[in-house]
């Protein structure tokens, strides 16, 4: 089928006009000939006009038409394009499901496309997962495996994200890279346009919600795009898109939109807010964490009733862990040996339980004083220091586990602090020397300074002090400790 452009259209109307113009003059008389003539100029400029209007209707109309024709052919595009991309997503996908045609989130994770996202830093673990738990799982997998639809699904989400993320890095009025032929056309025009951030670090939400909120008063993500303090927040990485998405698809919406009222925006501000909150919590919970695990892993040890207590009965693995734990409580900032000030004897003042010892001559003798008959075992140590102007007294006391015949035996002596600088660490040492006098059990009483079996305990580095946990190392020896809790 031949078309015709809008200059060819008016031509033909012109040359049939003046066709039919002939016919007439050649019928009519000459009086009717000069009248024509005489007219023939008045309708020169009507045809003229009617000619203008006619190739301006036809040119509108053919405008029109060719627009139609372009949506058209965009749309057709459009839709060849998604065709291709689903067709080779489906193709990815059959490289790595499995037999049943399913694929599990370890899988998903080190395909190729997700790993370079993660590798570059523009896909984080947790938006990873957080799309993962929102993809519908196939059915009978134990909402543990996706289909080809689900893989599908999962695909459309990462495209939104990043289109959201674009939408971020844009800015509210454009940042002038997008389409800036019209801005350095009339940059007024594109400075009017511009919709200026609402910065309210402090305010209450109440103040920042009637800020930003729409003229219907409500919010939804557009309007958010106005608060300065969230987007810096996303800018800054503290705030990830899908953080906020997740967020914002739990707050409930307004009746009938999408949108959020002052009560929902108020409980989104609340979810940001505790996000942070949280974020403090995890700074401060790492200052912890060791003395907890290290308290942890004794516990756990002494569940076991048929292992003498404080690690007597350890094995070498369960030593090395302990001592990798302790390694890092030496380094806790609550750790007095740390600071400044000086260790006095009142700071040790007190009656300290042994927790656990890696001590291979306690662990030989299976006590502190070897003082173990058969049929019993050893049932705790505790250690006790009495510190004043002129005294400085200690006393341990061992129990022993005989049944009916259970018994303690005690051990007397001085001790005083000693500063100096660790063989080990070349950092301030602070040690307990200890000076046993004697040793009395049952209805006996014999001299302790040339008791051997107390030798370890004698002299022992204090690697870490806080109100309520003391551990002790030997100065000669790094792996010889001695965990104690103030009771």
């Amino acid at each position: 089928q031949q078309r015709i452009d809008v200059d060819s259209f008016i031509q033909i109307y012109r040359d049939i006009d003046d066709i039919f113009e002939d016919d007439d003059e050649e019928d009519a008389s000459p009086a009717e000939v000069e009248a024509t003539a005489t007219s023939s100029s008045m309708k020169d400029g009507e045809t003229a006009a009617t000619s203008t209007s006619t190739s301006t209707e036809a040119s509108t109309k053919y405008d029109a038409r060719e627009k139609e024709v372009d949506l058209v052919a965009d749309s057709e595009k459009e839709n060849d394009e998604e065709a291709k991309d689903e067709k080779q997503l489906e193709q990815a996908f059959a490289t790595i499901c499995d037999d049943a045609g399913l694929v599990s989130k370890e899988v998903l994770v080190q395909w190729g496309e997700i790993q370079e996202l993660l590798d570059d830093n523009e896909l984080g673990m947790d938006e990873f997962d957080n799309m993962w738990e929102r993809t519908a799982k196939s059915p009978g997998s134990g909402e543990k495996m996706i289909d080809v639809e689900g893989f599908l699904s999962f695909n459309v989400a990462l495209d939104d994200l990043f289109e959201f993320i674009d939408d971020i890095d844009s800015g509210i009025g454009g940042d002038g890279d997008g389409d800036s032929d019209e801005a350095d056309d009339d940059s007024s025009s594109s400075s009017e346009t511009q919709i200026p951030m609402f910065y309210g670090e402090d305010l209450p939400p109440g103040v920042i919600f009637a800020e930003i909120a729409d003229e219907k008063y409500l919010v939804g993500m557009d309007e958010l795009k106005k608060w300065g303090d969230l987007q810096d927040m996303m800018q800054d990485g503290d705030l990830l898109p899908a953080e906020l998405q997740s967020m914002y698809k739990e707050v409930s919406k307004a009746p009938g939109t999408d949108k959020l009222n002052e009560e929902g925006f108020e409980a989104l501000f609340d979810s940001i807010e505790s996000l942070f909150e949280d974020d403090e919590v995890m700074e401060v919970a790492p200052r912890l964490t060791s003395k907890i695990e290290l308290l942890t892993a004794i516990e756990d040890l002494g569940m076991d009733e048929k292992r003498l207590p404080c690690g007597l009965e350890s094995t070498d693995d369960e030593v090395e862990v302990m001592l990798e734990i302790t390694k890092k409580v030496e380094q806790e900032p609550t750790n007095m040996i740390l600071s400044a000030d000086d260790i006095q004897e009142s700071d040790l003042a007190g009656d300290w339980d042994l927790l656990y010892t890696t001590s291979s001559t306690m662990k030989f003798n299976k006590s502190l004083t070897g003082m173990v008959p058969p049929n019993a075992k050893f049932d705790g140590l505790m250690q006790k220091f009495k510190a004043s102007k002129y005294l400085a007294d200690t006393e341990y006391i061992e129990k022993i586990d005989a049944g009916p015949a259970s018994f303690e035996v005690k051990v007397t002596g001085d001790w005083e602090l000693r500063s100096s600088i660790s063989l080990f660490t070349g950092s301030k040492s602070v040690a307990i020397n200890v000076v046993p006098d004697s040793v009395s059990y049952l209805a006996t009483s014999v001299r302790g300074d040339h008791w051997k079996s107390l030798g370890p305990m004698n002299l022992l580095d204090i690697i870490y002090l806080d109100d309520d946990l003391r551990i002790m190392r030997g100065t000669t020896a790094m792996d010889n400790i001695f965990v104690f809790k103030r009771v």
